[in-house]
């Protein structure tokens, strides 16, 4: 029997999706598309994913609609996903809930919480001295409720041995396709990544947020429409008075005020956006570094490794072209 009818009996992988009330839709939709997307590209061994539960029945989403779980399935899995949403606060308090999970745990080669879902992995002892992410604005809540978590806040997704974390909502599918990377490669992700119209694929250490998005969130109202323009228009020279144009302010105040609004230079929150916008070109479209840094706005790729070093970025080194 040849190499290709040997592949072609594999079993599929379990993939079981855990549901309750008070589920978040995206979250198990999100992942659950990825797979099966996965398998209409061409996965081999193919998903089975399952929407599964204690015992077979109907759930109320936070959106408001019912979806039909299944009862969970027997034997081992290959991936059991949990899912967030407002309803994980009062699960975690369900005893019989919380034993159920971490006994079905036992039999997932990997466990991966979505969003929220790191709440009822901790509730469980599935996070206890590990590193986790949960959506950022519950990271804090989360490290107050399980001190044996080690939370970091700041990645999409997070890797630690057999347990995966996830920021949630659209990083549930980053994770997936990291997921799907790792089982069948580069290539059949990045298929999958196309089909979905996601980018192939944010890393895991990537920030939550943008920094456009990080900067706005400093109470920087006044400056929304300036940082928008930045972003549009990254390669832009962007001198002092051009920026003050843009913003509505006088030269002479612009500086003073920028700096109180969002905490940095002007100067510098122009090089963290174009720093974030050469990261998506070289780690996500695989870019030349050169081409890069010209769409970037730095110029040159001397000037842009310069810029990620001040930013705390990795090397470019190996990533993309020359």
């Amino acid at each position: 029997m040849s190499m290709t009818e040997i592949e072609q009996i594999l079993p599929p992988s379990v993939v079981a999706i855990l549901a309750f009330d008070g589920v978040q839709p995206i979250d198990f939709s999100g992942p659950a598309q990825a797979f099966v997307t996965a398998n209409e590209e061409g996965a081999n061994p193919s998903y089975a994913v399952q929407v599964v539960g204690p015992s077979p029945g109907k759930v109320m989403t936070a959106a408001g609609f019912e979806i039909v779980m299944n009862a969970f399935p027997s034997g081992l899995i290959s991936t059991l996903v949990i899912p967030g949403g407002p309803g994980v606060y009062a699960l975690r308090q369900d005893a019989g809930w919380m034993t159920f999970l971490a006994t079905v745990a036992k039999r997932a080669s990997r466990v991966c919480s979505v969003c929220t879902g790191a709440f009822l992995a901790a509730a469980a002892g599935l996070l206890d001295g590990r590193r986790a992410v949960t959506h950022w604005r519950s990271c804090a809540r989360l490290a107050a409720d399980y001190p044996a978590v080690m939370v970091d806040g700041r990645p999409l997704f997070i890797e630690d041995g057999p347990v995966w974390t996830t920021a949630g909502v659209t990083a549930g599918i980053d994770l997936t396709l990291a997921l799907i990377e790792r089982d069948h490669g580069a290539a059949l992700a990045a298929r999958v990544a196309r089909r979905l119209v996601v980018p192939m694929r944010r890393a895991g250490g990537q920030k939550q947020f943008s920094n456009v998005l990080a900067l706005q969130n400093k109470g920087s109202a006044p400056f929304d429409a300036l940082l928008q323009a930045i972003a549009a228009e990254p390669s832009r020279r962007w001198s002092v008075q051009e920026m003050a144009a843009v913003a509505g302010q006088s030269p002479r105040n612009f500086h003073r005020r920028f700096v109180a609004a969002t905490g940095t230079t002007p100067a510098r929150a122009v090089e963290s956006v174009r720093a974030e916008l050469a990261e998506t070109l070289l780690r996500s479209q695989g870019l030349r570094v050169k081409d890069a840094a010209s769409i970037s706005g730095f110029g040159s790729g001397v000037r842009m490794r310069r810029a990620r070093v001040r930013q705390g970025r990795a090397p470019v080194d190996g990533v993309g072209g020359g």
